[in-house]
């Protein structure tokens, strides 16, 4: 593989990157917080989870709850569930996505993900 040349860095550089819009600091469990990022296409994705485990911390695309047949959040082993809105298409690029907004994150606020999770 050759190394990208001068033009090509460049066009790089000029590209639209992701921006982090807001940062809400929320600890409950392995939550962190939730972020609203810009993807580069203008499309911003509000109240992304943030989460800390014991291999570190990741995002997650934004949910919605999972209702019961009375209205309410179900909740059937305890635990409220949530249901995706949107997907990515595979593993790859969630984790691409999942770094990119805590680089993001920790760039804007250094402290608020460092504390690992039990």
């Amino acid at each position: 593989m050759t190394a990208p040349s001068p033009h090509e860095l460049r066009e790089r550089a000029e590209r639209p990157r992701m921006r982090l819009v807001s940062w809400k600091a929320l600890v409950k469990g392995t939550l962190r917080g939730f972020a609203a990022v810009e993807l580069p296409i203008e499309l911003k994705l509000v109240d992304c989870p943030i989460f800390v485990g014991p291999n570190g911390p990741w995002a997650a695309l934004p949910s919605k709850p999972v209702l019961d047949c009375e209205g309410r959040q179900a909740r059937p082993v305890g635990k409220p569930q949530f249901a995706p809105v949107v997907e990515w298409q595979n593993r790859g690029l969630a984790d691409r996505f999942s770094a990119a907004v805590i680089a993001l994150v920790e760039g804007a606020h250094p402290d608020v993900l460092s504390e690992r999770a039990p």
